[in-house]
Formats: C-alpha cells, structure tokens, sequence
C-alpha cells in the first residue's frame, strides 16, 4: 500500500496495545494527513506496525519522553494511555508527558481515562477504585496544566468495561463470570474499536477539543448479553464457574472493588446521544460480527 501524505505528526503511547493500536487504526482508515508515532520500549518487538502507511515506529522510555520529543520534533499531537501498576505508576507514565508536550509546542493532548457515574461524576468524584482515581489525578493535571498560559487543547475519553473482555479463553470466562456476580445490575460496555474511532476523531474534528467524553455502546446484564451472544453467533457464551470470579475478586482487592462500584454506582454515559454524535457506535451484536475474536458461522 503507498503512504499517506503526511505533514503532522502524532505521537501515540501504548501502540502495541488494545486502545493505542486502535486509534492507529482508525487514524489510518480516516485518511487524515498524520505521520503516526508509534511508541513502543522496543521496536523489534512492534514490526507488524511498522508495515502500515505512515507509521513510524519509534522506540523510547514513556517513563523520561524529552529524548523521544527532541528526536522527533515538531510533533502535532499526543496520546497518552497509561496502564495500571503499583501506586503512582499511571502519573508518573502521564505527568512528564504532559509537561514535555506543553514544553514542546504539541498542540492537542487526547488521554484515555475511564468513566466514572456519568459526565459530572467523572469530573468530580475519583471513586475509591484505585486506577479510576489514579486517571481522575491525570485528568486534572491535565486540565490545569494545559490552561495554564499553555495554547495547547486536549480531549479526555473516558471508556466503560471494554467489549474485548469477552475473549475466548480463560480471561473472558472469567470476566462473565465476574459480570454474573452484578445479577440484575447492568454493566455498560464500549468496544476498543469505537474507542479508536473517537480517539482518530480527537485529532481530526474540532468540536472534540476541550471537551470530556464517555464512551459506551450498550448496557446489558450477563443474561441479556447470553441471549445477544446467542442470537448473533448462534452458540453459548463461553462462561466458568461462579465462584471463579468471586475468587478473582477476592484475591485481587482492587477488582472486588471495582465490581462492587459497578453494583452500587455504576457507569452513567448517555449512549443514545452518543450515537446520534457517532453512528458507528457498535452494540454488543455489532461487535460480535465485526470486531471480536469468536469465530464466526
């Protein structure tokens, strides 16, 4: 495939991920004129995405970013997805990056946080889920820091429970059934796939700049997503053991909690009103047919 004109370049973190290699991508399918930076601790290891139309992929420490800014300047813009660790990890994977950004010129600044009750929740309650409240301190060094005589805009995407959850394998049937566990209590779910084409559109569309998005597709509960998998695949949901998942939870403190604010508060994002905004909004069934991993009759 010949290459994209190209003018301005995008830095994305997390490129060999779920979330960063779907903004690459949705960047690609939308023709826009960036090079993409695609930032991986080793770039042996990321050769599948060098292959792709204007992507260049570039080999860095996310963790110190003024060398990767100053081999590779000017750079349009950044996105920033940061992954969960001991306490302190996302900051100090976010905050440098932040500053390096504002210090070199960059322009817009997208971070992928999580969703947290709905619009006006998510701006004001951290939640007592350690990595939500760890993104909740990002988004807000992020908002301070970027009005702060800086001329650089940002976009906060706040996905739900991501869609990819249901993997065939082990993880997915544990994830059901740590779904199970909220009984009545629906979950609202976005694909990887839908957060790539907002994150793409991040860059592209000036109406997503400044602004805080929560993003999902459906809402159902476990038993209500059973009948979709099997209307639409025609087979059972792959599922384990109840106590599976109430093991996990108990063992993995943080996910016991994360599941207990799933019940008693839950993600509040206006999904009709989102798709009126972006009609490829995939549901559950569209997921199952276009992007997911089960194999299809």
């Amino acid at each position: 495939m010949p290459p994209l004109p190209t003018s301005r370049k995008i830095l994305v973190t997390g490129a060999t991920g779920k979330q960063g290699g779907a903004v690459i991508e949705a960047l690609i399918a939308s023709k826009a004129p960036f090079q993409i930076l695609a930032l991986t601790r080793n770039a042996s290891k990321a050769q599948s995405l060098a292959s792709k139309p204007n992507v260049t992929v570039v080999e860095g420490d996310i963790l110190n970013p003024t060398a990767i800014f100053e081999a590779n300047k000017p750079i349009y813009g950044v996105l920033s997805v940061t992954v969960p660790g001991k306490e302190g990890a996302e900051e100090a994977q976010a905050k440098p990056l932040i500053d390096e950004s504002i210090k070199n010129g960059v322009e817009h600044f997208v971070f992928t946080s999580v969703e947290r009750g709905g619009n006006e929740n998510s701006e004001k309650n951290p939640t007592n889920v350690a990595h939500f409240a760890s993104k909740h301190r990002i988004e807000e060094y992020l908002k301070e820091n970027s009005g702060n005589g800086s001329k650089m805009s940002y976009t906060i995407l706040r996905p739900v429970a991501f869609m990819d959850n249901l993997s065939p394998g082990f993880y997915g049937k544990a994830f059901a059934s740590m779904w199970g566990g909220l009984g009545d209590t629906p979950l609202q779910l976005i694909s990887v796939h839908d957060i790539g084409l907002f994150g793409a559109r991040a860059f592209t569309d000036p109406s997503f700049k400044n602004r805080e998005i929560g993003l999902a597709g459906d809402e159902l509960t476990l038993s209500q997503a059973q009948k979709v998998f099997k209307d639409t695949l025609g087979q059972d949901l792959p599922e384990t053991y109840g106590f599976v998942g109430s093991g996990i939870k108990y063992m993995v403190s943080e996910v016991g909690t994360m599941f207990k604010w799933f019940k008693d508060v839950g993600y509040g994002v206006d999904i009709q009103a989102l798709r009126k905004e972006e009609p490829r909004l995939q549901n559950l069934s569209t997921w199952l047919k276009e992007s997911s991993k089960f194999p299809k009759e």
